[in-house]
């Protein structure tokens, strides 16, 4: 900012004073120290490109600035940790934690009946389908009388 400040002095002497300097002012520049920080990652990334078969992982990636991606490394770590410490992750990743989830959603399911995602009568089918109580049919699939 001195270096601006100095050029463009010799134009506008106004100007020149006017120009914001994010160490005196931080609250002018919102994203001044995430910046700083998304620079100094980004300088030891330089010069080090993915391979070809990674492309499509990385070609939405394009479209990001560096503090997108940043907020979004941030976010993610966020979320991890919210869901708890390293052990909690590994049970997660062999799968025990959402079988058990898994489980206890059926059980519930069956002990209340399941109200069907499509319909907009909130009816609740216990033991049956739509289908079938459209067409006046019992659970074995029999017309009804």
């Amino acid at each position: 900012v001195a270096l601006w400040r100095k050029d463009l002095s010799k134009v506008n002497s106004k100007a020149a004073e006017s120009l914001a300097d994010p160490e005196e002012y931080p609250n002018l520049f919102e994203d001044w120290q995430v910046a700083l920080s998304v620079e100094e990652n980004a300088v030891k990334a330089r010069g080090v490109y993915p391979a070809a078969e990674n492309y499509p992982t990385h070609a939405d990636k394009s479209f990001n600035t560096l503090v997108e991606a940043f907020r979004n490394l941030q976010v993610e770590a966020e979320e991890s940790l919210e869901n708890g410490d390293i052990d909690h992750e590994a049970a997660e990743e062999n799968g025990h934690v959402e079988n058990e989830v898994e489980q206890h959603e059926e059980e519930v399911n069956q002990e209340e009946g399941v109200v069907d995602e499509d319909s907009t009568d909130g009816a609740v089918l216990v033991n049956g389908s739509e289908g079938d109580e459209e067409w006046g049919t019992d659970n074995k699939g029999n017309p009804s009388a």
